[in-house]
């Protein structure tokens, strides 16, 4: 049997544009207010609309905060990934993931801030396939850097952790206004340290 979802006809355009712009109204609310306080009517409030407006397009309030998570991800896949990808050797990779994330972080402040209070409220970061994806490239990186002899001998599912622990504290130290430039070449040195091999 069909699910619901499968009978809704594809949305046009112009609704795609209403719901991006609602999910950045949605940004600003909840970096200025907390997501426990980004209700719709505040959302509307904020984006010149009625409330049944952002029903018609989000049905819950999860699935409205839902869409700023989806965005910050793809925000950051925009912004970091190529630097990834065009990266010579693992080692240059990790590096410019790490660097580039702290970077991102500066950029979009307000996402950031978002990102982590809807995390706040709702921890179930680990269980987001955005989250599964970006751990999955960063062992990735590390297991390839480890069989090309850049990297020494380590756990990488304990490294990347560490790396993701690492940058979530940078979060909210650019947050706090620390220099993003200079936190993120101490943490690509740091890293470096922490995984090349002793022939590099």
């Amino acid at each position: 049997m069909p699910s619901p979802k499968a009978d809704r006809p594809e949305p046009t355009f112009i609704q795609n544009a209403r719901r991006e712009q609602l999910i950045h109204c949605a940004v600003d609310v909840i970096a200025e207010a907390g997501a426990e306080k980004a209700s719709f009517v505040r959302i509307a409030e904020r984006a010149g609309i009625s409330r049944g407006v952002i029903s018609y397009h989000f049905g819950t309030r999860e699935e409205l905060l839902d869409g700023v998570v989806q965005l910050v991800y793809a925000l950051g896949e925009q912004e970091v990934g190529p630097l990834v990808r065009a990266a010579g050797s693992s080692r240059e990779a990790l590096l410019e993931f790490i660097g580039g994330s702290v970077v991102f972080y500066a950029a979009y402040p307000r996402h950031m801030k978002a990102l982590s209070a809807i995390f706040a409220t709702a921890p179930a970061r680990g269980e987001r396939s955005e989250h599964g994806a970006e751990m999955l490239e960063v062992h990735g990186l590390l297991e390839s850097g480890q069989q090309t002899g850049e990297f020494r001998s380590f756990d990488t599912r304990i490294m990347a952790m560490t790396i993701r622990a690492a940058l979530d504290a940078a979060v909210w130290q650019v947050g706090a206004g620390d220099d993003a430039v200079k936190l993120a070449d101490e943490l690509r040195r740091t890293f470096d340290a922490a995984t090349r091999s002793d022939g590099r």
